[in-house]
């Protein structure tokens, strides 16, 4: 019994987050790349919540004596991919900005003196 609401639990949290994903998408909040993973993040989950044979047997595979528990872990790997995704793409941008800022520096720079350009002492 206890099993059955837990999976009808994480069921319900899986579609409110497919159509929170969606929902962003539309309002322009989230890119449609990240959205990606969110979306086949939560179509995975509401498959197994969906599928309870395919939990049994992924558990039994694992060694997972709480077959709902394997959702658990399932999401929790998820997570972890989802975090060393995001982390890649935070290091990127990182380096991009710094790129950036190096550069506009340079102008800056370059910028100055061609307004106030030094006068040549002989």
């Amino acid at each position: 019994m206890l099993g059955d609401r837990l999976t009808a639990f994480i069921f319900s949290m899986a579609l409110a987050l497919l159509l929170l994903v969606l929902e962003l998408v539309r309002r322009r909040l989230l890119a449609e790349r990240y959205s990606l993973l969110w979306l086949a993040m939560a179509l995975a989950v509401l498959l197994l919540a969906a599928s309870r044979p395919l939990v049994d047997r992924l558990a039994a595979l694992v060694g997972i004596s709480y077959p709902p528990s394997a959702l658990f872990v399932a999401g929790f790997g998820a997570v972890l991919v989802l975090m060393l995704y995001l982390s890649a793409v935070i290091t990127k941008l990182s380096r991009q900005n710094r790129i950036a800022a190096q550069r506009i520096g340079l102008l800056d720079s370059r910028l100055r003196e061609l307004e106030h350009p030094r006068t040549q002492q002989p």
